[in-house]
């Protein structure tokens, strides 16, 4: 059939036609997406204050819906003991243990100083999972938290937290390095790679040490707290398998004695209201699909 040839000249092949057009439109593969990475710098404060609050409690600037934490062991506050849990995986924004699961890393002559390899990832296959892992650079032991379904074995693991299956109305990843109010304590964290995404634009990965006294770039006038956003365009934190890669190190000299929280490294789930957090239905990708094609043929007909 000639290229120029109208539509109503051949219509044994329309249905053929029309099915191929469908499924493209339905289960073609989307357009390229890219993660956009934010800070710390002087572009990152606003970006961070246009996310949404989450669905219950939390203070103005911590809007994660549920994340990663990394501190070190020390007495909270809260129940006036010792809370020996140093890596949590988070459901909400409180590390209690109805909403969190923990693991103990050992006392602060254990963690201080010492380097971990961490890894954040989202996986899939065989059910959707959200796994935290750390591994001691010294020891080379390697702990493992694990919320969701198909969870590897020997970490420790739980299908829902609180009753909630992983959070999937999300479409970035906030991190905060936090060295507040410890004299003598820091905090250095490189992030290395993000993999499973298609493309990556703006600033570099974080990079850097954070101390009581480094400019704060969450609030400016926060000192001792950076952050930076990674924000994607498309749904790549929902649909595809990806891992957040990078190393940590804490410095704390005061054996933890004080709020736990004020030295550690959180990585939250974050929902900018502007971007796609939901995925459609199969369903209305396929009306929609009809819907143009309908519009097509009826200005074939038209012709």
């Amino acid at each position: 059939m000639p290229w120029n040839m109208p539509w109503n000249e051949d219509r044994s092949r329309s249905p053929l036609l029309l099915v191929a057009l469908v499924a493209a439109l339905s289960f073609g593969s989307p357009a390229a997406a890219t993660v956009q990475v934010y800070g710390p710098g002087s572009n990152a404060s606003p970006v961070f204050f246009g996310l949404e609050l989450p669905p219950i409690g939390g203070a103005l600037d911590e809007r994660g819906f549920s994340g990663f934490e990394f501190l070190m062991s020390g007495v909270d506050p809260a129940v006036n003991a010792f809370n020996a849990n140093d890596m949590f995986l988070v459901q909400g924004n409180d590390t209690n243990p109805l909403q969190a699961l923990g693991i103990d890393l050992g006392d602060r002559s254990a963690l201080s100083g010492v380097a971990f390899d961490f890894a954040i990832e989202q996986n899939l296959v065989g059910g959707r999972n959200l796994t935290f892992s750390l591994k001691n650079a010294l020891t080379q032991q390697t702990s493992v938290l694990c919320w969701g379904q198909n969870c590897a074995a020997g970490s420790v693991s739980a299908e829902t937290i609180n009753g909630e299956a992983p959070f999937d109305a999300y479409n970035g990843l906030l991190v905060q390095v936090r060295a507040q109010d410890v004299i003598g304590s820091s905090i250095a964290v490189r992030i290395d790679e993000l993999t499973g995404v298609d493309a990556i634009a703006g600033d570099p990965f974080f990079d850097g040490t954070v101390t009581p006294s480094s400019t704060g770039t969450i609030l400016a006038f926060d000192l001792g707290r950076q952050g930076q956003l990674l924000m994607a365009d498309e749904l790549e934190f929902v649909t595809r398998e990806w891992a957040l890669r990078g190393s940590v190190t804490l410095n704390r000299p005061d054996l933890a004695l004080t709020d736990r929280t004020k030295v550690r490294l959180a990585i939250d789930l974050v929902r900018d209201p502007n971007l796609p957090s939901v995925v459609p239905e199969p369903s209305t990708a396929l009306l929609a699909g009809l819907g143009l094609l309908g519009l097509a043929w009826g200005g074939r007909r038209a012709r």
